[in-house]
C-alpha cells in the first residue's frame, strides 16, 4: 500500500508516493513531546530499536496518519470524509470539488460553485459546478508560499465563486504546484512569493486565462505566472511597490485587517533553561559568544547524519534514524519516527579552537523574504549566523525551517529561528513546551526603520552591503499587513465595453475584504484540531468551518446590488409604447394597401397619368415594405426578424424615392433639351431600367451586410433593483436587433439622406414647368417630411445610454409608420381627390358656381386683352401660337398597338415618345424659345386657353410653329 503527502519544502513541490516503510509521519505535539522525553537521556536507551517500537506504539495510540484518506468505494469516502467525496484511484477526493463549501455544508444553500479554468470540461455536466451566469472574467489570486495567505485566498475564493458567481483560481507561480481550494486531489503545495512580474502580466493581458493557449504553458520553461492580487504582503517591499504604483500596475496598498510581526524566537523549553536568552542584553558581546555557540548547534540533514554521524550509513537503526533516506529525503531535517532530527557541534560552534569566530546558529529566511537578521546580529554584536543552503542569504526554505523546529521539539534541542505570526507553525505549537518565545531586540524607531538594509541588498555578494548601517539594527514592530490589488482587477471589473449590469463585483468586494490576525489564528486552531488529513483535507475543512461560522461577516463584503441574476423581462411588450407601435404599423399597412387599390381604379385620371402610374405603384410598394418593416420592428426580435427589418426598410425607402427621382430627372432632362432645341427620345423601359439598376445596387449592399455582419438578436441588461427569494438582485434582460458594427446603420441613414438630397435638387430645377406636371411644392413637402423622420431616427441612435434599446426599437417603429402615413397624405391623397380639370373634388362645385355668372364677360375681356397684347407684343404671337399648336398636337395624337405615341403631322416629329412627354416637349420648346416668349406664356391663363381654342385658324400650321 502507499500513502500520499505533500512536502512543505518550497524546493519539493510534487506529491510523492512512498512505500509503507518510508511514510513521512507529521507527528502531533503530544507524540513529539513523548519522543523528546525518551531522547533526553540517550544513554538509558541501550536498545535503539526498543525506542522506535515505543514511539510507534505511542503514535498509533495518539495520532492518525496525516495522508490522503484511503477508500474502497464512494460510500467509504462519504463515511470517512463527508458527502461529496468520491473514491478515485483508491483515495477520497476533495468533497468541496463537487458544489463547494456552502452547498455541501449549509442545508438551505442550493447553488453550486462557479466553474473556473482549472475544472475539467465536463465539470458542468457532472454537477461539480456551473458556468458564470453573467460571464464574469476570472480572478486569479497569488497564494505566496505560506499558510495564512492560503487561507485568505481560499476565503476569497469561496466569497467570489460561491456567493458572487465569479470564477476564481489560485496562482502558485509554478506550473506544477496547486493549492486551489476546489482541487479534486486536495493539493497543498507551496509555490513562489512576491512575484511582481505576475502582476505586470495581468496588467498586460487582463484575462489570465489567455495564457493557457501559449506554447509550453504546462512546462517549467513556458509557464508564465499571472495574478490580479496578492492577499497578504509584509513590509520590506517598499521600493518594488512604489515602482509598480508609478507604472500604474497596482493600486496603493490596502489594509488587510491583520497585524503581522516577525522577529527572533526560541522554544519555551530553551527560555526556561536560560531566561537571559530572551533579550539582546543577555546575548550580545563577546562575553556571550561561547554561550550562544554551545547552546544553538547546527541542524543536520538526514543524508548528512547518515554519512557523517552514523557508523554504517544508518543501516543499523539508532535513536535518531531507523533507516537511511530514500531518494528525495536526503535534505530533510525531520522525517518523523524514521528520522527525528539531529543538531551537532560543528567547527562554527568550536570556541576552543576559534574563540573569536565561533558562533551559534540562527535559522534565517531565504532571499526574497523580508529579513534583517544579518544587520541586527552584526551591529548588536550577537554571535549568531545562518548556515542554510539557500543561495545569497544562507537561509533555509520554508519547509526546511518547519522541519528544523519539529526536530528541535522532538529532540528537545535548542534552536533560534527568525519567524513571523500569524502563521501555522507558530499557532501549532502555541501552548506546548516548544511554544515560540520572542527574543527582544532594541525597540524600533522611525529612523531605524528607514535605515534598514534594502531587501535586494541583503543577498548581495558584498558583506558590507549585507550588514547595512548600525542605525538600522533595531527590532521589528508589529505592523498592518497589506493586500496588493492590481489595476488589472479594476479593469476587468469595470470593463467600459460592458453594460453596467455586467460589471463584476470582484474589485469592490476584494477591496472591502478584511480579516484579523486573531481570526487567522482561529482558522489555524481548527486546522490542528481536526488532525485527520493535515496536509490535504484538514486545512480546507478549517477554512470552510470558519466561513460557515462567520457567514454574516463574509457576506458583508458583498457589494450592494450583488449577487445578480438575469431574467427576461416579459412585461416589456405590454407597455403602451409597444401597443402604439404595433397599432400604428398596422394602420400604415392598411393605408398603403388602400392607396394601391385606389390608385389602380383611378389609373385613367389625368393627374395619375401625368404622375406616371407605373412609378406610383413602385412608390406605393416601397411604402408597403416600410410598413411591414415597422410592424416587424415592433415585435419581439429574432435573428430572421432582424434581417427582415433591415431589408424591408432599406429596400422600401429605395423603391419609394428612386422612382420619384427618376421621373423628375426625366422631366428635367426634357426641359434642358428643349432649352437647347434638341430632340429627346425617352422610353419607359429605360426609366424602369434606371430604377432596377439602383434597386439591384441596394440589394447587393444588403447582401454584403447580411453576409458579413448580419443584424441579429442581441440583449440589453438593466438593473431593476428588485430581489428574488435568495436575495439576488434581478437584472432585466430585453432584446433588440443590432449588428456588431454600427457603420451599417449610418450607411442606411446616409443612403436615405442622399436620395432626399437628389430629390430636392431635381424638384428645384423643375419648379417653372407647367403646373399639371410641376410637383415641386409636393416634392418639397414630401422631402421635408422624410427629412424630419430621418432626423428623429438618428436622434434615437444616440439615446441608448438613457433609454432602453427595446423602447427605442418601438420608437423607431412608430417613426417608420408615421413616415409612411405622412407620405400617403402628402403625395397621394391630393391626387385621389383631384378632378379631371385639375381642381380638388371638394372645391370644384364652388369654383363652377363662382365662375358661372361672369364667364361671358371675362371671356370677352380676355379675348380683347389677348388681342391687345398681340398688337403690343408681336413677338409673343409665336409663343401663343405654339401653345395652341401644342394643344392641337395633344388632341390629334393616338397610340399604336405597342403603346408608342405617333403624330399625324410632320414626319420630323414621328418619334416614339409618351403622350405626356410629347406635349410637354412642345410646350417647353415654346417656353424657352426666348425670354419674351417665357414672359408671354405666364400671361396666358386657363380661361384664355378656352377662348384661344375657338380661334384655331389664327394658329397656323404645326410645321410653321415648329419653324
Amino acid at each position: 500500500q502507499t500513502t500520499h503527502f505533500s512536502s512543505c519544502s518550497k524546493r519539493s513541490l510534487q506529491p510523492q508516493r512512498l512505500h509503507i516503510d518510508s511514510i513521512q509521519l507529521h507527528t502531533s505535539s503530544s507524540v513529539q513531546r513523548s519522543a523528546a522525553r525518551y531522547s533526553q537521556d540517550r544513554s538509558k536507551m541501550n536498545n535503539p530499536l526498543a525506542m522506535k517500537v515505543l514511539l510507534l506504539v505511542l503514535w498509533g495510540l495518539t495520532a492518525p496518519v496525516h495522508g490522503r484518506v484511503a477508500c474502497f468505494s464512494i460510500f467509504d469516502c462519504e463515511a470517512k470524509v463527508r458527502k461529496g467525496s468520491e473514491c478515485i484511484d483508491g483515495f477520497c477526493s476533495n468533497p468541496y470539488h463537487r458544489g463547494g463549501c456552502l452547498a455541501s455544508t449549509l442545508p438551505d444553500h442550493h447553488r453550486v460553485r462557479t466553474c473556473n479554468s482549472e475544472d475539467p470540461p465536463e465539470a458542468v455536466e457532472m454537477g461539480y459546478c456551473r458556468k458564470s451566469r453573467l460571464d464574469y472574467t476570472e480572478v486569479r489570486i497569488a497564494s505566496q508560499n505560506w499558510e495564512s495567505v492560503f487561507f485568505e485566498a481560499w476565503i476569497l475564493q469561496i466569497l467570489l465563486s460561491e456567493l458572487l458567481d465569479i470564477p476564481t483560481t489560485i496562482e502558485t507561480g509554478t506550473h506544477d504546484a496547486n493549492v486551489d481550494f476546489y482541487n479534486i486531489d486536495m493539493s497543498f503545495q507551496y509555490g513562489t512569493s512576491n512575484d511582481w512580474d505576475a502582476m505586470r502580466k495581468a496588467g498586460e493581458i487582463k484575462d489570465c486565462r489567455k495564457l493557457k493557449n501559449q506554447p509550453g504553458f504546462n512546462t517549467s520553461e513556458g509557464y508564465i505566472p499571472c495574478s490580479h492580487l496578492v492577499p497578504e504582503v509584509w513590509t520590506g517591499h517598499t521600493e518594488n511597490l512604489r515602482k509598480l504604483q508609478d507604472d500604474q500596475v497596482i493600486d496603493p496598498p490596502a489594509g488587510l485587517g491583520a497585524l503581522g510581526s516577525q522577529g527572533w524566537y526560541i522554544p519555551r523549553f530553551t527560555a526556561q533553561r536560560d531566561p537571559t536568552l530572551l533579550t539582546y542584553l543577555g546575548i550580545m558581546g563577546d562575553e556571550n559568544r561561547e554561550k550562544l555557540a554551545s547552546t544553538f548547534l547546527r541542524p543536520t540533514t538526514w543524508g548528512d547524519y547518515c554519512a557523517d554521524e552514523s557508523n554504517d550509513n544508518c543501516q543499523t537503526p539508532d535513536s535518531v534514524a531507523s533507516r537511511p533516506p530514500v531518494e528525495g529525503e536526503e535534505d530533510m531535517y525531520f522525517g518523523g519516527v524514521d528520522f527525528i532530527g539531529h543538531f551537532r557541534n560543528t567547527t562554527e560552534n568550536d570556541c576552543e579552537n576559534f574563540p573569536d569566530d565561533c558562533t551559534g546558529h540562527i535559522v534565517d529566511y531565504p532571499c526574497g523574504w523580508s529579513s534583517f537578521v544579518t544587520q541586527q546580529a552584526h551591529h548588536l554584536g550577537i554571535a549568531v549566523e545562518s548556515n542554510g543552503k539557500e543561495p545569497g542569504s544562507n537561509g533555509y526554505s520554508y519547509g526546511a525551517m518547519t522541519q528544523i523546529w519539529a526536530a528541535a521539539n522532538a529532540t528537545n534541542s535548542s534552536v533560534m529561528l527568525h519567524w513571523w505570526q500569524p502563521e501555522a507553525l507558530y499557532q501549532e505549537y502555541l501552548g506546548t513546551h516548544a511554544e515560540f518565545q520572542r527574543v527582544s531586540l532594541p525597540p524600533p524607531t522611525q529612523d531605524c526603520v528607514e535605515r534598514r538594509v534594502n531587501p535586494l541588498d541583503r543577498c548581495s555578494d558584498d558583506p558590507l552591503v549585507r550588514v547595512g548601517e548600525a542605525a538600522g539594527a533595531c527590532d521589528e514592530a508589529p505592523h498592518a499587513l497589506f493586500k496588493i490589488i492590481g489595476s488589472s482587477l479594476y479593469d476587468i471589473s469595470y470593463d467600459p465595453e460592458l453594460p453596467e449590469a455586467l460589471h463584476s463585483p470582484a474589485y469592490e468586494s476584494i477591496k472591502d475584504f478584511r480579516i484579523s490576525d486573531l481570526q487567522l489564528g482561529k482558522i489555524f486552531d481548527y486546522w490542528f484540531e481536526v488532525n485527520q488529513d493535515k496536509w490535504n483535507l484538514d486545512p480546507r475543512d478549517a477554512v470552510c468551518r470558519w466561513v460557515i461560522e462567520n457567514i454574516d461577516q463574509v457576506k458583508s463584503f458583498i457589494p450592494r446590488n450583488h449577487p445578480r441574476l438575469i431574467e427576461d423581462d416579459d412585461n416589456v411588450y405590454q407597455q403602451p409604447i409597444y401597443y402604439a407601435s404595433v397599432s400604428l404599423a398596422c394602420i400604415s399597412i392598411v393605408f398603403s394597401t388602400l392607396s394601391i387599390i385606389v390608385t389602380y381604379f383611378q389609373r385613367e385620371k389625368k393627374v395619375m397619368k401625368y404622375a406616371q402610374i407605373e412609378f406610383l405603384f413602385l412608390l406605393l410598394v416601397g411604402l408597403l415594405l416600410v410598413s411591414l418593416g415597422a410592424l416587424l420592428n415592433a415585435l419581439p426580435p429574432s435573428n430572421p426578424i432582424c434581417v427582415s427589418v433591415a431589408w424591408l426598410v432599406n429596400f422600401g425607402y429605395t423603391l419609394e424615392l428612386v422612382p420619384l427621382i427618376v421621373k423628375v430627372a426625366a422631366i428635367n432632362r426634357l426641359m434642358v433639351a428643349a432649352q437647347h432645341m434638341r430632340r429627346v427620345e425617352l422610353k419607359l423601359a429605360s426609366l424602369y431600367g434606371a430604377v432596377l439598376s439602383i434597386a439591384i445596387l441596394v440589394g447587393v449592399g444588403l447582401i454584403i451586410w447580411t453576409a458579413t455582419d448580419p443584424p441579429h438578436k442581441s440583449f440589453e441588461l438593466l438593473l431593476s433593483g428588485s430581489q428574488n427569494s435568495y436575495g439576488e438582485t434581478i437584472v432585466e434582460r430585453t432584446h433588440y436587433c443590432q449588428s456588431d458594427n454600427e457603420i451599417w446603420y449610418y450607411l442606411s441613414v446616409s443612403w436615405q439622406l442622399l436620395l432626399l438630397l437628389a430629390a430636392s435638387v431635381l424638384a428645384f430645377q423643375t419648379r417653372k414647368i407647367r403646373e399639371d406636371l410641376n410637383e415641386t411644392r409636393t416634392l418639397a413637402m414630401l422631402i421635408y417630411s422624410h427629412f424630419v423622420f430621418v432626423v428623429l431616427r438618428s436622434i434615437t441612435q444616440f439615446m441608448d445610454s438613457s433609454v432602453s434599446k427595446s423602447d427605442l426599437a418601438a420608437a423607431r417603429s412608430i417613426i417608420y409608420s408615421a413616415d409612411v402615413i405622412a407620405t400617403i397624405f402628402i403625395y397621394f391623397v391630393p391626387k385621389f381627390f383631384t378632378t379631371e380639370d385639375g381642381r380638388s373634388a371638394m372645391t370644384a362645385p364652388w369654383l363652377k358656381r363662382a365662375a358661372g355668372s361672369g364667364s361671358a364677360a371675362r371671356g370677352a375681356a380676355s379675348r380683347q386683352n389677348t388681342h391687345n397684347n398681340w398688337q403690343e407684343r408681336p413677338s409673343n404671337h409665336a409663343v401663343v401660337s405654339a401653345y395652341r399648336a401644342r394643344d392641337t398636337f395633344a388632341q390629334e395624337t393616338s397610340e399604336d398597338s405597342n403603346g408608342d405615341v405617333l403624330s399625324r403631322h410632320s414626319s420630323s416629329f414621328m418619334r416614339p415618345v409618351s403622350l405626356r412627354q410629347s406635349s410637354h416637349e412642345y410646350r417647353v420648346q415654346a417656353e424657352w424659345e426666348d425670354s419674351e416668349a417665357s414672359n408671354a406664356l405666364q400671361v396666358v391663363s386657363e380661361e384664355e386657353e378656352v377662348d384661344l381654342e375657338e380661334n384655331e385658324d389664327e394658329t397656323g400650321s404645326l410645321s410653321e410653329t415648329q419653324s
